[in-house]
């Protein structure tokens, strides 16, 4: 029997505009749960289908206490794909509205991300709203520089930020 996985690492947290390291720990083969502790002990914790439905969670939770976790799962402009999700969610694509996403476009869910340009949970799922109605707009298709882009959004390599 396969033993369920168990990662610690550290993660960047903002408070009062100070940025400073937490511990967050990973648990599970899905469900995953996710903790991060303080010096002081464990400030919030979650369980979800995956490690990006745990985070927003966690973010959703410390939010009350004005603290911002620094990390890309943290942006307004991220999502997992399905596949991604399916498998735990550890990367995320960087969403833009007059584009797809192509594999440039991955990043780490916990990789660092500036805590001054994250945004709160319900940012985030306005933003994907937003991204959904625009991936139907009929001008993608007209538009040369999507083409382009999708044409060739099988060059290059996932970003290792």
């Amino acid at each position: 029997m396969a033993q369920a996985m168990k990662d610690e690492s550290s993660v960047t947290v903002q408070i009062e505009g100070q940025e400073i390291e937490w511990k967050m720990t990973v648990e599970g083969d899905g469900p995953w749960h996710l903790s991060l502790s303080s010096a002081s002990g464990v400030e919030s914790s979650a369980t979800a289908d995956n490690a990006f439905d745990a985070l927003r969670s966690i973010r959703a939770d410390l939010a009350a206490k004005d603290v911002r976790i620094c990390c890309n799962g943290a942006r307004i402009d991220v999502r997992p794909s399905g596949l991604s999700a399916s498998h735990g969610a550890w990367t995320v694509y960087v969403l833009h509205r007059w584009r797809p996403p192509t594999v440039r476009d991955l990043v780490p869910t916990f990789g660092y991300y500036d805590g001054n340009r994250i945004g709160s949970v319900a940012e985030q799922d306005s933003y994907w709203e937003r991204h959904l109605k625009s991936r139907g707009n009929w001008f993608n298709f007209i538009n040369p520089l999507w083409w382009a882009y999708f044409l060739t959004s099988s060059c290059g390599k996932p970003r290792r930020t």
